[in-house]
């Protein structure tokens, strides 16, 4: 499986794509959506947290992970809060201080889920139905490299990621604050 850094990083670096590219007004985007989409995307792997809480009762960790929050389901409920939300224009005035929408944050937090399973699916198996079918995903890519490499691919991915989103901080952004 993906680790979890490998999540937030994709999420961060696609969501600073999206809003240097294709929003352009930081302002009605604010970087506070860019935590927004780091915590929506490790959203599915909260059922961990479970898992060491239920561990003493006698669950094991395949009873609990990647069961119902590595759904479709997931996603699906957060897409339609968010419609539900910018239908009847719920405000938040707290967020909207911070140019923030509600219906935004739930938005993002359903294609932070959604990224996520995608990734599970990509390197492990995903039920996308679970607990209504048994179908699986499993591209399992790691099986397309050399046996001796295997363990080395997804740290080496999380060290090319979290270069790449320096670079793109400081060289791009010209966030040199922050360093």
């Amino acid at each position: 499986m993906p680790y979890a850094i490998t999540h937030i990083l994709i999420a961060i670096i696609l969501i600073e794509l999206f809003r240097e590219y294709f929003i352009k007004d930081h302002k009605k985007f604010p970087r506070y959506y860019i935590l927004i989409a780091a915590i929506g995307a490790i959203l599915p792997d909260i059922d961990i947290a479970f898992y060491y809480l239920l561990y003493f009762f006698g669950f094991a960790l395949e009873q609990i992970h990647r069961t119902f929050l590595h759904t479709l389901f997931i996603p699906l409920i957060f897409l339609l809060a968010g419609i539900f939300v910018f239908k009847i224009k719920i405000k938040n005035p707290q967020l909207e201080k911070r140019h923030m929408h509600l219906s935004t944050i739930l938005f993002i937090f359903a294609a932070g889920s959604l990224l996520h399973l995608i990734l599970d699916g990509l390197v492990g198996k995903v039920i996308p139905l679970y607990p209504l079918s048994n179908f699986s995903i499993n591209l399992d890519i790691l099986s397309l490299f050399p046996e001796s490499w295997k363990d080395l691919i997804l740290p080496t991915i999380d060290a090319l990621l979290l270069f790449f989103w320096i670079f793109w901080m400081e060289f791009v952004l010209k966030r040199r604050n922050y360093f």
